[in-house]
This record gives structure tokens, sequence and C-alpha cells, in this order.
């Protein structure tokens, strides 16, 4: 394994659960999959059956409960879909379309494990850089640039997209939704400006 120091290990961490959009949560003695997005703060968000809002050990294996997986220990926040965090269940939504659960919460995380290391909860909140101009980006990239976007798409994941949706960008990749799902492409360097994230996309 791959030593890491406690800021390395925190870095990949994130980046790891940035990369994906899909978890195993496990409450009580029942294993629940879902999906999840990373609002503006940098604070997950998820559909949630009645029971994971009951008091409960909660557990969440990024993207799966499989070897190599981030162990989440996780506590879960209730919020309307009607109310003054209604934006993040729309979020949610267009990433993923309708949700099967009519809950929703925000997921504190308490501690996590990751390459067989511990990383404290606070060092898996980060605020996305690029939020304000975020909206204006998908839309620029949905209009003028989707054959760039399935390029980059190919170029950079291996996978063909027909029609591809651009739903997110942060300081680290583009979340791109396909009909199967959420793709991630990674960014070569840092996003900092909008004209980073259109250059890296059309290969200027």
């Amino acid at each position: 394994m791959e030593a890491f120091d406690e800021q390395q290990l925190a870095d990949a961490a994130w980046l790891f659960l940035r990369s994906n959009s899909t978890a195993t949560v496990k409450f009580n003695e029942h294993m629940h999959e879902i999906s999840y997005v990373i609002n503006h703060e940098g604070v997950l968000v998820i559909p949630a059956m009645v029971a994971m809002l009951q008091p409960c050990d909660i557990v969440m294996f990024i993207p799966e409960y499989c070897e190599d997986c981030i162990e989440m220990h996780v506590s879960l926040q209730e919020f309307k879909e009607d109310g003054v965090n209604a934006s993040f269940a729309d979020r949610w939504q267009v990433y993923h379309g309708v949700s099967p659960d009519v809950q929703w919460a925000t997921v504190e995380i308490d501690a996590a494990r990751f390459h067989e290391a511990f990383v404290d909860g606070e060092h898996l909140q980060r605020e996305n850089l690029l939020f304000e101009i975020e909206p204006a980006l998908c839309k620029e990239l949905n209009k003028n640039h989707v054959e760039h976007v399935q390029v980059i798409c190919k170029k950079l994941t291996n996978v063909e997209v027909q029609d591809p949706v651009v739903v997110g960008v942060d300081q680290l990749g583009i979340d791109i939704r396909a009909s199967f799902g959420i793709i991630r492409v990674p960014a070569g360097s840092s996003f900092f400006t909008s004209d980073d994230v259109i250059t890296f996309v059309s290969g200027g």
C-alpha cells in the first residue's frame, strides 16, 4: 500500500469521494443502495428511507460495499424538499432523476477509513470554489460544446456518451449525466475560472 501522510490521505479520500456518486448504506441490519450528490458547501445529499432517519448507527460504503471502498461513519440531518434547502433535492434530481424515496437528508461525516487509515470527517467537506459560476458553465458547455464533451469523455474515461449533459463543475472535475448514470471527468489540473474549464473541454 502506498504510504500517505495525513494531508495526502485526506486529499486522496476527498478526490475519491468526488469521483463517485453511489454508495451502499448500512443501518441496523439493512443494506441499501443509494446515489448521492455533493452540494456547494461540500456536503453529501441523499434521498433517505424513513428507517434511515431513526436513531441508529449508519455506515456508508463508497462507491459500494467492496474491498477498496471508503467506509464512512455518518449522521443524517433530514430536510424538507420544499423547505430552505430545496435546492439540494433539486440538484440530486438533476443528477439522478426522480428519487424512489421522498425523504431527504444531508450527510455529516463523523469519520472515514480509506486505505486502512482513518480520516477526520471535517476533511471530507470542501467548498466548490466554482459554485457561483457553475450554472452558467453547465449551460455554456451543454449549448456550445456538446461534441467537445463527448470527445473528452471518451478520451479521459474511455466511455462513449451519445447525449451527454453537464450537470456539475467544481475545481477537481466535471460531472456528466449519461443515460446509464454519472460520469466523472477529472480535471487535468485544478480549475479556477470558467476559461480554465472551457479550454480544458475544448482542448484549447
